[in-house]
């Protein structure tokens, strides 16, 4: 943990003006009781403060003279992970229906035609309108709330953190984990024990494998608590969000990122999943409100990848080398498919501007690379090859698809199909044929041609 400095001021440098000093820069104007108490900075989140929820302190406000309605935070730069993404956040029907602190996500509720009543995806779409409605930050907000390094209070706030200490709750998480199938038994020992092994040094790792496994707990008692669902979901936020923050203060510094590749690079790939389970089931409300989404995810992918990916040596020589060299081999080695082949062809036939076929292009070997890889790997870890699509794509590729382009979303409508092939892994579930419906809905009767084979598949692979 690097060193805290302390503020300068015009006090007469005593210890205990110091203290003083350092106090002012760590109180919060309307924080929470047990905050003011242990003098370190109240997120005022109501009911239960962040910092009260992780330590299982009982949480309570001060009474308002006036009520008055929460400030919005402002916005900070997302610079440490991806400075596009702060040039492509402009306003949007997310932004319009996340307006306000309360109504953060928007609707996550899927109609329930999806998949066929019998198919067993893992994964039940018709969400309790409750577990979904409570008010917590997206990803794109606790990438915000992570960065502190623009802020002129970032040495104070990062040091007004709560500790990463880890609570009865996050033994139920750990223990959850382990069960909960994202990976076959031998990966899931390894990344188990390389988080724990890092918790003190790195507890971003960790937090971010307890935040995974929050969710799918969540997932697993909606439809009989959903209470319970949206707490556990709730939780998963706030460990999310203090991995990232812990994860931005560990990228201030060059000197660690040799020395800690392993949980930087186990943080970015577990992120990753997490994100795109995220925006692949709680961003469904319209088709603009999906594309917004998937797009910003995408930068934040690739804002991670870059500051986590270690050198191919150093990886290779990693506890982490046999997740790497699996895919390597999967898509070197093994069988090759062409299901992408059309759907090339098309774009290159295209009036797309150059750059764009290129782009829209590229995006099309990468997902027949996708398939490849899952066509090679085993069932029980082929989930990676649906999971590194969106980490690979281009900022190229977002600018169409941003855009609207039918070539660019016909790709989306293709990975619909590697997602329905995943569907028997709960990140996924319904996903494909969500997002399949999705783009031949948007794109309509003129494109029903191209959209032929992803259609088929959802009708022939009902199983």
């Amino acid at each position: 943990m690097p060193p805290r400095t302390s503020s300068s001021g015009s006090g007469s440098g005593s210890g205990a003006a110091t203290a003083k000093l350092r106090r002012a820069h760590r109180k919060s104007r309307n924080g929470c009781l047990e905050c003011k108490r242990r003098h370190i900075k109240c997120d005022e989140t109501r009911p239960a403060c962040s910092n009260c929820v992780i330590s299982e302190r009982t949480c309570s406000f001060p009474a308002q003279p006036t009520p008055a309605a929460a400030p919005t935070p402002p916005e900070q730069p997302v610079s440490s992970f991806n400075e596009p993404l702060s040039g492509s956040q402009v306003e949007s029907p997310a932004d319009s229906i996340s307006s306000t602190a309360a109504s953060h996500r928007p609707s996550s509720i899927p109609p329930p035609s999806y998949l066929a009543p019998n198919s067993n995806s893992g994964f039940s779409s018709n969400f309790d309108d409750g577990a979904h409605s409570t008010s917590l930050p997206s990803f794109t907000e606790s990438f915000a709330a992570a960065d502190l390094s623009e802020s002129p209070l970032s040495t104070s706030l990062s040091d007004a953190l709560p500790a990463p200490s880890f609570t009865n709750k996050h033994l139920i998480l750990l223990h959850h984990f382990r069960k909960s199938l994202l990976f076959d038994v031998d990966n899931i020992d390894i990344i188990i024990d390389l988080a724990l092994d890092w918790s003190s040094e790195a507890p971003y790792a960790l937090d971010q494998l307890l935040a995974i496994s929050a969710d799918h707990l969540a997932t697993t008692i909606v439809e009989t608590s959903a209470e319970s669902a949206a707490s556990w979901r709730r939780i998963a936020t706030e460990l999310q969000t203090r991995a990232l923050t812990y994860f931005n203060r560990d990228s201030q510094d060059p000197a660690s990122y040799e020395s800690r590749f392993v949980p930087r690079f186990l943080l970015s790939s577990l992120l990753s999943l997490h994100m795109l389970y995220d925006t692949l089931t709680q961003y469904r409300a319209t088709f603009h409100v999906f594309i917004e989404r998937f797009c910003d995810s995408v930068c934040l992918h690739r804002g991670v990848k870059s500051s986590s990916s270690p050198g191919y040596q150093t990886l290779i020589r990693s506890p982490l080398a046999p997740f790497f060299l699996g895919v390597k081999n999967a898509a070197e080695l093994g069988d090759k498919g062409d299901e992408c082949a059309p759907l090339i062809t098309l774009i290159e036939n295209s009036d797309l501007s150059p750059s764009a076929v290129e782009a829209c292009s590229t995006a099309a070997h990468t997902l027949q690379w996708a398939f490849n890889v899952h066509r090679n790997l085993p069932k029980s870890v082929n989930v990676q090859a649906a999971s590194a699509f969106p980490v690979v794509l281009s900022d190229d590729y977002v600018e169409p698809v941003r855009k609207h382009r039918p070539e660019a979303l016909l790709v989306l409508a293709y990975y619909g199909v590697l997602l329905h092939r995943c569907r028997h892994v709960w990140l996924f579930g319904d996903s494909g044929a969500f997002l399949i419906h999705l783009i031949a809905g948007h794109l309509g009767s003129y494109w029903k041609e191209a959209l032929r084979w992803p259609l088929e598949e959802l009708e022939r692979d009902q199983g």
